[in-house]
């Protein structure tokens, strides 16, 4: 059967996952994605893309298959009141409906995921990807767990899921929720543990019991770029997976570590996230007949979210992008200024400066050395 048209799924209800203005996360930023992704779409010549614009909220059955049924009436209860309760230390504060705008999101990426599954062609769920989600617990954001509920699905079909968590705080909701598991590949590069939330993500973790080996860690020192991302995908990820050979492919997409990023301090470009997007498209092809399901993740600077999510959607669709260079559709750059309140940007790429990088090839060397003493494996040498 001929692959179908890559799908999108974007419900503009999904920006009712809503903090307020003052908080850092923002599905607007994510809205502001879509419609650059939209304007290049309307271009003539480019490939079809299914959209899928309604999305009806997770059934507390789904929602069980990760979370415990105590937290799911905790934030149910929670989201009935006005008075903002903490469902987490601190970060999380319940909203209004914030059970319902989770749990749609949550079907977000089960929709996606099912439409990767079937049509054999990329997903793009940019308004998912909240990992840091634990059974019993919100935690950074993250109310449910959107990607781990869909690796779950995943693996109750009886397939094998590669999942790679490009954020750049540690995708640990994910992670420990199927650290022994012996069909989840789960690959993670972020930022140190030891400088960033939520303090874990260490080389030593590599699983245990079925799922021994088969956790990956690749903590990144603050101002490491793409000279420390795109070696590490290319040598570690690429390999890995190639080699797990998953039924499915699921990428937590968080924009975080670009450069400028006001949560972080990596520094990531746009030209790499777009050369690991086109990395990672033919590595699904290869691997899982084109299974594909890209979510969102974090991001707190709407310019980076907005242009780099678009670019990535674009890929996933076969339409060529922009060059950085290029200047940004007006139409866009006035909605971006009346939703975020700030000048908008004028080219697709951004223009933050990247400073001097403490990311040495020794540093990846050793990161290397670590994890093959701990995987009992052997990676390809560094490009030269």
């Amino acid at each position: 059967m001929a692959p179908g048209p890559p799908t999108v799924v974007w419900d503009e209800r999904f920006q009712e996952y809503d903090f307020g203005n003052a908080h850092p996360f923002s599905e607007r930023s994510r809205g502001l994605a879509v419609r650059l992704l939209e304007s290049l779409a309307a271009s003539p010549g480019t490939p079809a893309i299914e959209w899928v614009r309604s999305v009806a909220p997770a059934e507390r059955d789904v929602l069980e298959t990760f979370h415990g049924p105590d937290y799911l009436d905790f934030v149910e209860e929670a989201g009935l009141s006005q008075f903002g309760t903490l469902l987490d230390s601190g970060d999380t504060p319940a909203f209004p409906g914030c059970y319902e705008a989770a749990a749609r999101l949550v079907a977000g990426a089960r929709v996606g995921l099912t439409a990767a599954r079937e049509r054999g062609a990329p997903a793009f769920h940019p308004a998912g990807g909240l990992h840091h989600a634990h059974p019993g617990r919100a935690s950074g954001f993250c109310i449910f767990n959107d990607v781990a509920i869909a690796v779950t699905e995943a693996v109750h079909a009886g397939l094998s899921v590669g999942y790679l968590d490009l954020d750049v705080h540690h995708g640990d909701g994910v992670m420990y929720g199927f650290y022994d598991s012996g069909r989840v590949l789960d690959i993670d590069v972020h930022q140190d543990g030891r400088t960033l939330f939520p303090g874990t993500g260490f080389v030593e973790e590599t699983g245990k019991g079925d799922g021994a080996g088969l956790k990956v860690n690749l903590p990144l020192p603050p101002l490491a770029g793409d000279e420390a991302l795109l070696p590490l995908v290319r040598r570690v990820a690429l390999p890995l997976l190639r080699d797990f050979r998953p039924d499915v492919l699921i990428v937590q997409h968080g924009v975080d570590g670009h450069v400028g990023d006001p949560l972080a301090r990596l520094q990531y470009t746009s030209r790499a996230y777009a050369e690991i997007d086109r990395m990672l498209l033919d590595l699904a092809n290869e691997t899982c007949r084109g299974r594909i399901l890209v979510t969102g993740g974090g991001g707190y600077r709407a310019e980076s979210v907005g242009c780099v999510l678009a670019r990535t959607g674009a890929i996933l669709a076969g339409i060529e992008p922009p060059s950085g260079r290029e200047p940004l559709p007006h139409g866009w750059r006035t909605e971006f200024e009346r939703i975020v309140g700030s000048p908008a940007p004028g080219t697709w790429e951004s223009r933050e400066t990247v400073v001097h990088s403490p990311w040495r090839l020794d540093d990846e060397t050793n990161l290397v050395a670590h994890l093959e003493q701990g995987l009992g494996r052997r990676f390809p040498a560094p490009r030269p």
